[in-house]
Order: structure tokens, then C-alpha cells, then sequence
């Protein structure tokens, strides 16, 4: 079975989302796109856990490929230096916001995004819709034994889901990946989502060269998820996602990897935004003063 926790933690709180995931196709809201909401250069959709639903629904029914993007403030710390994956984030479908700090972040520059959009919670979410729609499944990346886990555990978990397939390719420099064999077997499958745990910011970039010639309606980075559904990671308990410190929790159970990345992240994200900060609220002193000009030189 799936790890509980994870099960748990992706349902609690989110009542209203199991009555709109048992609604059909037609039955789902036709809700205007709103603008999106720019963080430090990245565009992130503006969008709830509901919306992202919908959203994915309608990539599906239109057969036509798109990549979408589950940014946390690594991310945007990268994308600061990175050129490309920054170009590569604000080119995505959908960019979604998976980090509590990032929506505090947007509100306090004053463009709130409505909520976190986790791709741990997101998966088991779009994993349990496909059951329901005959989404094809194919799960992409992490090792060869997170793969097969997460795998045996989600048909065990789902009987109905239909998982067209799974690959884990030989760890390799992005350049030096064999992407001939893995849009092979991918487009062999005909799977309608492509699940690709290659971590940042080599998921990324894998998909804006690859989607396109996949030829799959959705192709979606998802981080570490495929370790917490092979039950090889735990989620943080509840509450501690809730007030935005799952952070800690990751930390604790893998410190020599996260340590220098959280540090780092802090740093530099709390900068960035400090700067920000200071720059829209000059803005907003500086518009009553342009106006003014205006009018008296009308």
C-alpha cells in the first residue's frame, strides 16, 4: 500500500477536493484564467489545488503536449543564475506554487497566490483521477528501485489505475542522457501523463526539449515524489505542513544533503525578497506623486 502518511496528509484539510474530483468532465467549473503571479523573474499560475485539477483535466481532453513545473524556492533560487531555467519556467503551461514560504512571499509583496500547490500532494491526487478516467500513468526517473516500489505500491493501492509504464534510465549528465530510448519507450505507452522525478533543475530542462516529441498531454516534474510513494521518504505530520516547516522535517531525515542547499536558499531567497519588498513599496509611494504630475500638467 502507500504509505499512510502520505495518503493522510494529502487528503486532510482538502474536504472540498474529493467532491470535485467525483465530478464529471462537464460538470467541472469553466473558470477564467487569471493573471499569473511573478515572484523574483518566475511566473507561477495563480491557480488552487481545485483549478490544477481542472486545468491538467483539460491538457488531457485537448491531446496536445504540455510540460508543467512544481516550483519551491529552490527553484527560484536557481533560476536567478540560471538563465535558461528561468526561461525554461516561464515558458511552462503551468508553473505551480510548492512551498509555503512562496505564497507568505506573495502576499507580502501584495499579489497573494491563493494556496500551496504541492506535487506530493498534487500526485496521489492526480493518481486517484486517473483511476476514476482511465488516465494512463507513466512514472519517470528516480532509482530503479524507488521506480519499482512506487509503482507496485500505487497498483496495490489502485487496482483500477492503469500504469502504462515506468523507466528509471542510468543516472547520467543531462547532455550524455540516451533521450532516443526514453521518448521510445514512453511514446510505445501512449500514457496521457508522464510523472519525471529527475530532480531540479535537470527534470526542467528534460522536459522543455523533450515534450514536444513525446507527444504526451501532460508531462510533469514531481521532485522527490516518486521516494514518499515508494514509501523510501516520509511527509511531514500535518501540522508542520501546514505552518510552513516541512523544510525542517526533510532536513532531519536527510542533513547532509539538504543542509548547504537549505542554507544557501535562506539566504539568498530572503535577500531577493527583502529587495522586492523594498521596490514595490517604493512603487506604491511613487504612484500618488505621478498621478498628481499628470493632472497638474493637464
Amino acid at each position: 500500500m502507500l504509505p499512510n502518511n502520505l495518503i493522510t496528509d494529502g487528503e486532510a484539510g482538502f474536504e472540498s477536493r474529493g467532491q470535485y474530483e467525483s465530478k464529471p468532465a462537464a460538470c467541472l467549473p469553466q473558470l477564467p484564467e487569471k493573471p499569473p503571479v511573478t515572484m523574483l523573474g518566475v511566473a507561477f499560475g495563480n491557480v488552487t489545488f481545485a483549478e490544477t485539477l481542472a486545468r491538467i483535466d483539460a491538457m488531457i481532453a485537448s491531446q496536445q503536449p504540455h510540460y508543467i513545473c512544481t516550483a519551491n524556492v529552490d527553484f527560484l533560487v536557481q533560476a536567478r543564475r540560471d538563465r535558461e531555467l528561468r526561461r525554461i519556467l516561464n515558458e511552462a503551461h503551468l508553473v505551480l506554487c510548492d512551498g509555503t514560504p512562496l505564497v507568505w512571499a506573495s502576499r507580502w509583496l501584495g499579489n497573494p497566490l491563493p494556496e500551496r500547490v504541492a506535487g506530493s500532494d498534487l500526485v496521489p491526487q492526480l493518481i486517484r483521477v486517473a483511476a476514476d478516467k482511465n488516465h494512463r500513468l507513466f512514472f519517470l526517473g528516480a532509482t530503479p528501485e524507488a521506480n519499482e516500489q512506487a509503482v507496485a505500491n500505487v497498483r496495490t493501492q489502485f487496482p483500477n489505475v492503469t500504469i502504462a509504464g515506468h523507466y528509471s534510465p542510468p543516472f547520467r549528465p543531462l547532455p550524455e542522457m540516451d533521450n532516443e530510448e526514453i521518448t521510445k519507450r514512453i511514446r510505445a505507452t501512449h500514457p496521457d501523463i508522464v510523472l519525471v522525478a529527475f530532480g531540479c533543475p535537470k527534470a526542467e530542462k528534460w522536459m522543455a526539449v523533450n515534450y514536444r516529441s513525446l507527444g504526451v498531454p501532460v508531462t510533469i516534474g514531481i521532485g522527490g515524489t516518486i521516494d514518499f510513494l515508494a514509501g523510501r521518504m516520509k511527509r511531514a505530520p500535518l501540522w508542520m505542513q501546514r505552518a510552513g516547516l516541512e523544510w525542517i522535517f526533510r532536513l532531519c531525515q536527510e542533513p547532509r544533503r539538504l543542509f548547504r542547499r537549505y542554507a544557501t536558499d535562506m539566504w539568498h531567497f530572503g535577500w531577493a525578497m527583502a529587495a522586492d519588498l523594498c521596490h514595490a513599496k517604493l512603487r506604491a509611494r511613487l504612484k500618488p506623486s505621478i498621478s498628481e504630475t499628470t493632472k497638474g500638467a493637464a
